[in-house]
């Protein structure tokens, strides 16, 4: 069977990103000596871990070879190439440093919520230990309790509404009826709609019922 993809992302776990980060740290410096003995490159690399350890590639020493070009005269020769000098390099700002120091603190706040994220999607949780799942379990629980309690005081309006509805309709229903059987001539009180006379979609429903021989009044 053929090797995985493996997939580039972060790795949550501490001790195995530390290990992967030694590995190929060191096989990237060998791919960087072998380019430059191969091609008689002059290579340069700086690698800062996440536990700010500085590495880099070649050694400023002097070794005992004479065309030997260390990592100093590489970043000389970049500044020189490109009309650089030392003295045009920005100087140390206090409230760019502080600007930087926020923005890496967001990029670590959005990191830490789309992991959180992921693992209240039931993804990447093969790596976390058994305390982190329980405590992911009990936000699920607290999260479901608030959902239910939103989602029962929703419908508690919304019995409430089709209770006032099916009241007004009674009403409704009733003062129409005592209406017709007065012959439409005795002026009635609508508690809800405040006339004398029903309203025009009644007296529409009335007209278009005339042809019923008899009516009877609604049982509430």
């Amino acid at each position: 069977m053929g090797r995985g993809v493996i997939e580039i992302k972060l790795i949550e776990n501490k001790t195995n990103r530390q290990v992967t980060f030694s590995k190929r740290r060191q096989g990237l410096i060998k791919k960087a000596n072998e380019l430059s003995v191969l091609c008689d490159a002059q290579i340069g690399l700086i690698i800062f871990s996440s536990t700010n350890k500085v590495y880099t590639f070649p050694n400023n020493h002097n070794p005992s070879n004479p065309g030997y070009v260390g990592l100093n005269q590489i970043i000389q020769r970049y500044l020189d190439d490109n009309h650089i000098q030392l003295n045009q390099l920005p100087m140390h700002d206090p409230k760019q440093e502080e600007m930087y120091h926020e923005i890496e603190a967001l990029k670590e706040a959005i990191r830490v919520n789309e992991q959180n994220m992921r693992h209240f999607l039931a993804e990447d949780l093969p790596p976390l230990p058994l305390e982190e799942l329980l405590k992911h379990e009990q936000l699920l629980d607290s999260s479901l309790s608030l959902i239910r309690a939103r989602k029962n005081e929703l419908m508690e309006q919304q019995l409430d509404n089709l209770r006032r509805k099916e009241q007004m309709l009674q009403v409704d229903n009733g003062s129409m009826y005592h209406w017709l059987m007065g012959g439409g001539q005795e002026q009635l009180e609508l508690p809800l709609f405040g006339n004398d006379q029903p309203s025009s979609s009644t007296m529409l429903q009335l007209a278009a019922s005339t042809s019923s021989p008899q009516l009877y009044p609604y049982r509430y």
